[in-house]
């Protein structure tokens, strides 16, 4: 596939671009400036303002998808995930793009397929005071992306560990996934790729843990 990758450089779009590179795919890594990637043959890096959707068309025409990996590491208020995913996908629409994967958080929503104690208790009274600007950045920044056209498919991710990839992982449509309480960024990288690849998903909400 020929992707376009948003948050090249951070710690998830970093496995991102490895994972896309190794598995033969034609990699499009958009970055803000300064950059630490490696050249690779399949590599093309572009320098763009993530909030200019002016700047980021020439990055996303012609991609078979689109993966937004970025968000806030901001404890206060912050409009960082839904102010990309609104330039992103008005890029999209331009430049006729319609497939796009947008990670989100699964903290937020306490319900199906929770245990009795994340449901009630770890998510409501733990996790959402304490991560509550930021769950709500990731909540604007899904109902931006529901609210287009496009083929999206929007994967909630618990905590993210920085451990080597288990080379697998759990999914749950529509629900959260049982005792998913964390999942290695690598494979989270790697389930993107997986649901950027079916068309089973698109319009869906999936939900991944280790």
């Amino acid at each position: 596939m020929r992707l376009t990758i948003f948050g090249a450089t951070g710690r998830t779009g970093g496995h991102l671009v490895h994972r896309a590179l190794a598995a033969g795919h034609q990699v499009t890594a958009v970055v803000r400036g300064e950059h630490s990637i490696q050249d690779h043959p399949r590599l093309r890096v572009v320098p763009a303002d993530v909030l200019d959707p002016g700047s980021l068309t020439d990055a996303i025409r012609g991609a078979d998808a689109v993966l937004d990996t970025i968000g806030s590491r901001d404890t206060g208020p912050t409009t960082v995930a839904t102010d990309t995913a609104l330039s992103i996908t008005k890029a999209m629409e331009s430049a006729g793009v319609r497939r796009i994967i947008l990670v989100s958080n699964s903290a937020r929503i306490a319900g199906p397929g929770d245990d009795w104690f994340t449901r009630f208790v770890v998510k409501p009274l733990i996790l959402r005071p304490l991560l509550r600007h930021s769950l709500d950045d990731m909540a604007a920044a899904e109902q931006a992306v529901r609210d287009t056209a496009l083929d999206w498919t929007i994967i909630r991710a618990p905590q993210l560990t920085d451990k080597p990839g288990k080379g697998s992982y759990r999914t749950a449509i529509e629900r959260n996934v049982t005792f998913g309480i964390r999942i290695a960024r690598a494979d989270l990288a790697t389930c993107m790729l997986d649901a950027a690849a079916d068309p089973q998903l698109i319009r869906a909400h999936i939900n991944v843990a280790s």
